[in-house]
């Protein structure tokens, strides 16, 4: 296996880039409703965009050889995945009622853990079970995305 061609370091890039909008966010709901709409729509892109690259553009290409081991991580991130959406969809509903979002630090917490749930479970074990060649093929279809 080559580790160059990695999904982990490609997927922590783009949990960075949502732990500073998620920042973002928490300064913004603090100052007035239209600075935090904004920071929230931004955040609401990058957030839906990186669930979607997780559950169409690597595990339509996941298939493992042992699939009581390869799949024993997915019922956690499905969990913690409709929580994500869910609390979006909730947010989204409070910004068109022109309501502030007030449980941004809450929610940044759960994101956290579950960013460390895929840096250390998910991702090294795609890592590890896919040949080069299915790597490539999803780290091309997430630089697509992305």
């Amino acid at each position: 296996m080559n580790n160059d061609i990695s999904i982990l370091k490609l997927m922590i890039k783009d949990h960075s880039k949502l732990v500073n909008l998620i920042n973002n966010l928490e300064e913004k709901s603090k100052e007035n409703f239209k600075s935090m709409k904004d920071a929230f729509k931004k955040f609401e892109w990058e957030l839906e965009k990186h669930i979607f690259i997780e559950e169409k553009a690597i595990f339509t290409d996941y298939n493992p050889e042992d699939i009581t081991e390869g799949y024993k991580m997915l019922p956690e991130l499905t969990k913690q995945h409709n929580y994500i959406i869910n609390t979006l969809n909730n947010w989204r509903d409070d910004v068109q009622k022109g309501r502030i979002i007030t449980d941004v630090n809450s929610f940044k917490e759960f994101l956290i853990n579950h960013r460390s749930f895929e840096e250390e479970k998910v991702y090294p074990q795609l890592d590890e079970s896919l040949q080069d060649e299915k790597k490539k093929h999803i780290i091309n279809k997430i630089n697509e995305i992305i």
